[in-house]
């Protein structure tokens, strides 16, 4: 058997799956429950032995938030697990399972959940884009995950879309996620981001403004990853795509809008399918690729 685990600062979800990847069983705590690291992979170890049933499981991926030193299994210093710096988690939970543990990029696995079980099926060239408090992102080229010569490929958050623009938390300016990130658009308007995507539905003139141009900075990004990696698709989640309806007219004009990217090789732009699974999902599919 397999298990994908996504590890959240809010919540931990747990799935097991066949050996074709297929689910037969999923559950959930909330992560601030748990505390620490190690109370995290007991807890997962225990839950997987008690809904294993009689198979064994043999390979386990960890989606976790960046940054991740991917070789060793390590989380280095995630921004939403404050005090879980430089944990050794694959060799913490490989202990806990005697399972081989592979430790990856939340929202690489969110992408790969995607395509092979949501909005992406059925192409080969893909961008997954998470786009929530930050702006975060997977790449899928000819039908396999990229994730580059240093395992960091994705990071659509910190694509420089105004240079001097906002000094954002990883030290460059005007980065797409400093510009339209859920949080940075909370400190700009001093409220939450759903208050503000709410605001915006209801009809108020200035949300309405904020929610537009932080859509059509999102466009902005969709052109240059086309003229970069000419996917087929785009698919995208996060909280903000909840506001589907305000956010994708403008990215999709600001797409159109470049007479660069004639019609017959724009792509498509879809609201993602698995919602809060996704993440689960795609860590199952990468411990079944590399079980």
């Amino acid at each position: 058997m397999l298990a994908g685990i996504d590890l959240g600062g809010t919540q931990v979800r747990v799935a097991l799956a066949r050996s074709d990847g297929r689910l037969i069983a999923s559950f959930k705590t909330k992560t601030p429950l748990l505390r620490t690291p190690e109370r995290m992979v007991e807890w997962a170890a225990e839950e997987i032995e008690r809904h294993r049933r009689r198979e064994k499981v043999t390979s386990i991926t960890i989606a976790a938030p960046g940054p991740i030193d991917i070789k060793k299994g390590v989380l280095v210093n995630p921004p939403n697990l404050p005090g879980w710096r430089n944990v050794p988690l694959a060799d913490l939970l490989r202990r806990a399972t005697g399972a081989r543990v592979h430790v990856a990029n939340d929202a690489d696995m969110a992408g790969l959940g995607e395509f092979h079980r949501g909005a992406g099926q059925g192409t080969r060239n893909m961008v997954y884009i998470t786009w929530s408090t930050g702006v975060g992102g997977g790449l899928i080229i000819d039908g396999k995950l990229h994730r580059g010569a240093h395992g960091t490929a994705g990071e659509v958050g910190h694509m420089i879309i105004d240079p001097d623009g906002p000094l954002d938390n990883c030290g460059q300016r005007g980065c797409l996620e400093a510009m339209a990130g859920g949080a940075s658009l909370a400190r700009e308007t001093g409220h939450p981001a759903s208050e503000l995507f709410k605001a915006a539905a209801s009809g108020d003139a200035h949300a309405r403004e904020v929610v537009e141009r932080a859509a059509r900075y999102m466009g902005l990004a969709l052109i240059s990853l086309t003229n970069a990696l000419d996917p087929e698709l785009f698919v995208m989640g996060g909280g903000v795509t909840r506001s589907w309806g305000l956010v994708q007219p403008t990215m999709l004009d600001t797409l159109k809008s470049s007479p660069f990217i004639k019609p017959g090789r724009r792509p498509r732009l879809l609201r993602a399918r698995l919602g809060d699974r996704a993440g689960q999902v795609g860590a199952v599919e990468w411990a079944r690729i590399n079980q």
